[in-house]
């Protein structure tokens, strides 16, 4: 039961995520910049160099995004991050590089400078005039070159200390966005020979007699145990080589979210009026 109440607390954190545009879920809907941003740039003209990275127009497009979220904290689709000040804002980053192997840019913003809930790391893809949300999750995420992404959950109050419980998503070309492919948790004896509803410690499973057996979580899981069936560590590999097939991590260089770091895209700094106080 406990292991139940916290999966509905990350589920239920997963929805209000997506009541502000910060879903794990992809959703792959295209949405216009802000008014102001269309007022300070004309997005619709962002063209493509020969070897597919943005040219001007669209490095403007991503350089305006993050003056609204360094300023304001506000999105490319009008949702907002959890912010404080232009200081604090600083203590999150960006990154500007193709993350899916599509030939075109993409903006990262990395929004760790928050409560646990408020972290958050979205990818943006930009076309047409237009950001689209890629990716949106937690911020322990690891890209690797064949497109495939990995997840950690936020929190682990589970039964194994040696496997943060993860989620899988796969890039997908035709909607440009990241979908689910699933994901692994674990149980380990050592850490409860029982699980919270009674159920005893699958020895049957554990044919290698490590003491660790493994959850296989299909892509459309909704928290609950109940009907998973458990598997022993040569088959969690197997599952787990299918989808890496080898590739390697892809190091992504982020940078400080700061003024100087914003403007060394090319877009100048806009007016924006000075934060009320708090309170």
């Amino acid at each position: 039961m406990k292991k139940e109440r916290f999966l509905l607390s990350v589920l239920a954190t997963m929805t209000v995520l997506a009541s502000c545009g910060r879903n794990a879920e992809i959703s792959g809907e295209t949405v216009p910049l802000s008014e102001s941003a269309d007022e300070a740039v004309d997005l619709s003209s962002a063209t493509m160099d020969e070897n597919g990275g943005l040219l001007e127009d669209g490095r403007q497009a991503f350089e305006k995004a993050l003056w609204d979220v360094y300023f304001q904290g506000i999105l490319p689709d009008g949702g907002a991050v959890e912010y404080v000040d232009r200081e604090s804002a600083e203590g999150n980053s960006f990154a500007v590089t193709d993350i899916d192997g599509d030939e075109r840019e993409e903006l990262l913003l990395l929004w760790s400078g928050a409560s646990m809930s408020g972290m958050v790391q979205i990818i943006y893809g930009y076309e047409d005039g237009h950001f689209h949300e890629e990716l949106s999750g937690f911020p322990d995420q690891t890209f690797y070159e064949n497109g495939m992404v990995e997840i950690g959950w936020s929190h682990n109050q589970g039964l194994s200390n040696s496997l943060w419980p993860y989620f899988v998503y796969a890039y997908d070309t035709g909607s440009d966005t990241y979908r689910s492919v699933g994901g692994a948790d674990a149980w380990e004896k050592s850490v409860r020979e029982e699980d919270y509803s009674g159920n005893s410690f699958p020895a049957e499973t554990d044919t290698d007699g490590d003491g660790m057996v493994y959850f296989i979580l299909p892509a459309d899981w909704d928290g609950q145990y109940e009907g998973i069936q458990t598997v022993d560590g040569e088959e969690y590999e197997e599952w787990r080589n299918s989808w890496l097939d080898g590739a390697a991590k892809m190091d992504i260089s982020f940078q400080k979210l700061t003024e100087e770091n914003i403007a060394a895209l090319g877009y100048p700094k806009p007016d924006y009026p000075d934060p009320q106080p708090l309170g």
